[in-house]
């Protein structure tokens, strides 16, 4: 049992490290000129935003968020992804 728990936190692991690098990729490209019909443009939008869409969701509730002149769901799904990934050892028995 323990292994199937370690294997399985250690999979969760890799998969938020990945989507947190993709994140990091997607907003250096949005500094730079790329083409927004690139397919690996897309490919990490495609990637991220499902995971960004909620917290940008949650955040438009409250008038605070709502009348900053910057998307900050970015940074707060960021900030989700290490809290939950700095969690995840708590899991292993």
């Amino acid at each position: 049992m323990r292994i199937i728990v370690y294997s399985i936190v250690s999979v969760v692991s890799l998969a938020i490290s990945a989507l947190q690098l993709l994140m990091v990729i997607r907003a250096i490209m949005s500094w730079l000129p790329f083409d927004d019909s690139s397919p690996l443009q897309r490919f990490i939008y495609c990637v991220t935003e499902p995971i960004i869409i909620p917290v940008r969701n949650l955040l438009s509730k409250f008038d605070l968020f709502s009348t900053l002149p910057i998307d900050i769901s970015f940074l707060v799904t960021y900030m989700i992804l290490t809290f939950v990934l700095y969690l995840l050892p708590a899991v292993n028995f």
